[in-house]
């Protein structure tokens, strides 16, 4: 039976899922930390998230004293804590639980499964990786890296809290065989070069997987449509949109790789459309007395007169009804 208490967690708030061995070195010592994570309290800032979900090694061996004082940095900055286990996440102290609910764990076809048994169920974390899964670049683009477009699109626009796992707003790869969870391990990649960074944190830097040094944060940052800022778009529509927060989802839809998802609510409805496929593609927008109008963007994608939206590969949309002025 569904546990339908209402969760303090407001529906649109997204949880970055740490993995603090491999996040940041805080004290020089060539291992991430808790340390560091709180010396990039600026990164989930301006990424958008509202809490951070550490693992139980996180919290082994930390003196109380320490614990506490980390999460109190943490509300000082405005985010929650929240502990991983199997496969729910813990609110700490006050010890609310939220089943997680992992989206592609049987790829794209299984997407409007879970979307319409989670939206008629309570209030769970949507997510589409973690630390035992393979990367969803590898698991379900084959590799492309464009294809981390259209599922951080999904996330955001899901009622109900979602869950980034670290370097998703990096659009990352797996760095190993896809089923081998190492792949997952390999330290966030700060700068492109090691020799970029500071000294300190040089050794760490060192271990970044080849394959994921030209997506380093640096160089991201310095790219307008770089994953990393695409990912800062959409979660910032996900807080002011009315229906992530209130609404719910209405209607599902795949067909040929694309995927359709409809938000209703108080507000007029909108529409999610996905490309999950690596060539253009045409969706056909119901036809309205005011026609449509896009509300965000990702990749090329363009709306014509006659209600029809033209995909690139692995592109996305979300449209909305055109008010009558």
């Amino acid at each position: 039976m569904s546990d339908t208490r209402p969760s303090s967690l407001p529906r649109n708030a997204t949880l970055y899922r740490v993995d603090s061995a491999h996040f940041f070195d805080g004290d020089g010592d060539g291992q991430g930390d808790l340390a560091g994570v709180l010396r990039q309290l600026d990164y989930f800032g301006r990424l958008g998230v509202d809490g951070l979900v550490l693992s139980r090694d996180d919290r082994h061996g930390i003196p109380e004293v320490q614990w506490q004082a980390f999460a109190i940095r943490l509300r000082q900055a405005g985010l929650s804590l929240w502990l991983a286990e199997n496969r729910h996440f813990r609110a700490w102290p006050e010890g609310e639980v939220l089943p997680l609910c992992t989206l592609v764990d049987h790829g794209p076809i299984g997407l409007t499964h879970w979307l319409e048994k989670r939206a008629q169920g309570g209030q769970a974390v949507w997510a589409t990786g973690g630390p035992d899964l393979t990367r969803v670049v590898s698991r379900c683009g084959g590799g492309d890296l464009k294809v981390a477009l259209p599922y951080l699109a999904l996330l955001a626009c899901l009622p109900g809290p979602i869950g980034l796992w670290q370097g998703e707003e990096l659009g990352l790869p797996h760095a190993a065989e896809p089923g081998d969870t190492r792949g997952n391990r390999s330290p966030l990649p700060w700068v492109e070069y090691p020799e970029q960074s500071p000294v300190a944190q040089q050794p760490m830097q060192r271990r970044v997987a080849t394959e994921h040094r030209a997506m380093a944060v640096s160089r991201q940052e310095q790219e307008p449509e770089s994953p990393l800022n695409q990912c800062r778009r959409l979660l910032q529509w996900r807080r002011r949109q009315p229906l992530v927060a209130n609404g719910r989802i209405a209607a599902t839809g795949l067909h040929d790789g694309l995927l359709w998802v409809r938000l209703a609510g108080a507000q007029p409805s909108l529409t999610v459309v996905l490309n999950l496929l690596p060539y253009r593609q045409q969706h056909r927008l119901a036809p309205l007395p005011n026609g449509w109008q896009t509300e965000l963007i990702l990749g090329q994608t363009e709306l014509s007169d006659d209600h029809q939206l033209n995909l690139g590969g692995f592109a996305a949309a979300i449209v909305t009804p055109k008010v009558q002025e």
